[in-house]
């Protein structure tokens, strides 16, 4: 299971690179908060809440809840990057942290394979895009007998572009040529003009087009999703989770971590300067890149019952296209934090 597992979370590990905008390696951070804010509850004996992140979106409001110190001070984070998904898969399996960001195909993943995880919320939505230096391209019919990159096969996003190829009456490895690469190979070859389309997300969005004027954002998937899902929906991308065993031992800090995280969430877009300064000081990423693209990383909280509808629609596509990419089966209600 181990092999199959490390498997499945390479394939949707793009949703988190973020090679383009990370300088280093950064080691563990904590933070050991001072006053809570005003009527917040906390934990009577000092609590240590360990969580890891990998450099991406999901984490930025984990940095504002611990530079504000909004969990009170018996609460530490322990912030821990996870830069590959063995790691990730390491941590899930080792049982040594408490929560968690993810790709939902991967919490999904997990849970069909029995493991001990609950998806808090949904807050990163539609950051991903189709890409070209072509002019003249507006559509997906334009891409016969074309070149895609794509980062990493059997991903969401991979899918998604599989998807959006078959709803214009294109067929893989028939009428469209895919060529896989890790995400920082497809944003370098884009932004050097040797690919001329592309599926990406973002920052890499912002990086390539901040080093080559002739690339656009051609599509967006989440409009894409809506027009041939018929629906409002958005696609639902990553999340924050824990345990089942972390929640029944900590029933109040787990609903105030969740609460916090969407204060935060809120915060980082209505300050992206101050949150890719945290980034910057936290995760060593590029705080010019993470603040040009924090208004189109698709930051939005939703606790994971209230995202039950799109939720529901982004699984059951996959399913269609590919069980394996969840797991093998739609995810009961079991996954789901209630809190």
């Amino acid at each position: 299971m181990k092999r199959t597992l490390a498997a499945i979370m390479a394939s949707a590990m793009m949703l988190f690179a973020l090679a383009g905008c990370s300088g280093g390696d950064p080691s563990s951070e904590s933070t050991a908060p001072n006053d809570p804010p005003e009527g917040s509850s906390q934990a009577a004996e000092p609590v240590t809440i360990s969580v890891g992140v990998p450099t991406a979106p999901p984490a930025l409001p984990v940095l504002r809840m611990m530079d504000a110190q909004l969990l009170g001070e018996n609460v530490t984070i322990d912030l821990n990057v996870w830069n590959a998904p063995e790691e990730l898969l390491a941590m899930v399996q080792g049982g040594e942290h408490d929560m968690y960001a993810f790709p939902l195909t991967v919490i999904s993943t997990l849970y069909n394979k029995g493991l001990d995880v609950r998806l808090m919320n949904v807050n990163t939505w539609g950051v991903t895009y189709f890409m070209t230096t072509d002019p003249d391209f507006t559509t997906w019919s334009d891409l016969a007998g074309k070149t895609v990159y794509i980062p990493l096969q059997s991903s969401p996003p991979d899918a998604l572009t599989q998807y959006f190829l078959n709803e214009a009456g294109l067929t893989v490895g028939e009428d469209v040529e895919v060529v896989y690469a890790s995400t920082a190979e497809v944003a370098s070859l884009l932004a050097s003009g040797q690919a001329e389309y592309a599926t990406l997300i973002e920052p890499q969005v912002t990086s390539a087009m901040k080093q080559n004027s002739e690339v656009r954002r051609a599509l967006s998937f989440k409009e894409e999703w809506q027009r041939v899902t018929g629906t409002d929906t958005m696609i639902p991308n990553a999340g924050f989770g824990t345990t089942q065993t972390f929640i029944d031992g900590n029933p109040e800090l787990t609903a105030q971590f969740q609460e916090a995280y969407a204060e935060s969430a809120q915060w980082v877009l209505e300050n992206p300067a101050e949150a890719a300064a945290l980034a910057e000081e936290y995760l060593d990423m590029n705080a010019a890149v993470v603040e040009a693209a924090i208004p189109n990383m698709g930051l939005t909280f939703k606790s994971a019952q209230d995202a039950r509808e799109e939720l529901d629609t982004f699984y059951q596509l996959l399913n269609d296209f590919d069980p394996s990419m969840i797991g093998g089966a739609l995810p009961d209600d079991g996954l789901y934090y209630a809190g």
